[in-house]
């Protein structure tokens, strides 16, 4: 009973140790709460800078991405643009050689026909050059002409009759003098020059082509003394053109002196 009583009588120290140990222990929750909210606020912001960042590269990565398909489609237009320069080159060469080929055919035909025209200039510069001295003369006589019809009484006429066969024809007189010939046709008569006789289209060709269609037309070649020459040309041509209405039928009838020609008895009526 003695010691029961002794232990009763003892010093508890549980309520202080348990108040220690409580408080302790709540310092202890305290620190570790606030470390931790305090490492929880540094990891947030580290992760919210890591997840603009990541945002960042992201939205960069989409416009590469999305420049990069533009850029594919650039280049895929580009080989097609070349493409079809490539195509349009190779057309382009082959016109420009077709139309090299045909600018050499024409410049060959063009001068093949320079030539040829060449040619005849000088051929009718020779005629001029041969023909000149005629020209000189026959100016010559129509001075003379002209002075003697100032001077006095003109030459005795020479009066052309029909004769013989000749009153069954329709006759067209063509006067040969030195250098040319006097078509008596219509009102006015026409001179051609000797070497215009044998012309392609010239009016002594057309006049061979008209009378040879004329029924019963014939030409009848009034020759003077100097006009020898000139009716052999006239002569050869008309016996060589065969028109459209064949050839042209011809006769001559010798002119003895230069006086003036009188036709009026073809031109009465009956």
């Amino acid at each position: 009973m003695a010691r029961h009583k002794n232990e009763g009588e003892g010093i508890s120290l549980f309520p202080f140790m348990s108040i220690l140990v409580c408080l302790i222990g709540s310092l202890t929750l305290m620190i570790a709460i606030q470390l931790g909210g305090q490492v929880s606020s540094e990891q947030s912001e580290e992760d919210i800078e890591r997840y603009r960042k990541y945002t960042e590269i992201k939205a960069l990565l989409e416009h590469d991405q999305a420049e990069l398909e533009s850029l594919k489609r650039l280049l895929a237009a580009a080989d097609k643009a070349r493409e079809d320069v490539r195509l349009a080159a190779e057309e382009a060469a082959a016109l420009e050689k077709k139309q090299k080929a045909e600018l050499e055919r024409s410049s060959a035909l063009g001068h093949e026909q320079l030539l040829a025209e060449l040619a005849q200039l000088r051929r009718r510069l020779t005629e001029l050059e041969g023909e000149a001295p005629k020209l000189q003369k026959e100016i010559e006589e129509l001075q003379k002409e002209i002075q003697r019809r100032k001077a006095g009484p003109e030459e005795a006429v020479v009066q052309v009759r029909p004769g013989g066969s000749g009153l069954d024809i329709v006759p067209t007189f063509v006067e040969c003098a030195a250098t040319s010939v006097l078509i008596h046709e219509g009102k006015e008569p026409q001179r051609i020059r000797t070497g215009d006789l044998n012309k392609e289209g010239g009016e002594f060709r057309k006049l061979l082509d008209r009378v040879a269609g004329t029924p019963k037309g014939q030409i009848i070649f009034l020759v003077r003394p100097d006009g020898v020459a000139t009716f052999n040309v006239a002569r050869d041509v008309a016996r060589t053109h065969y028109g459209p209405n064949g050839y042209c039928k011809t006769g001559k009838l010798p002119v003895p002196s230069q006086g003036r020609i009188d036709l009026s008895v073809f031109r009465r009526p009956g």
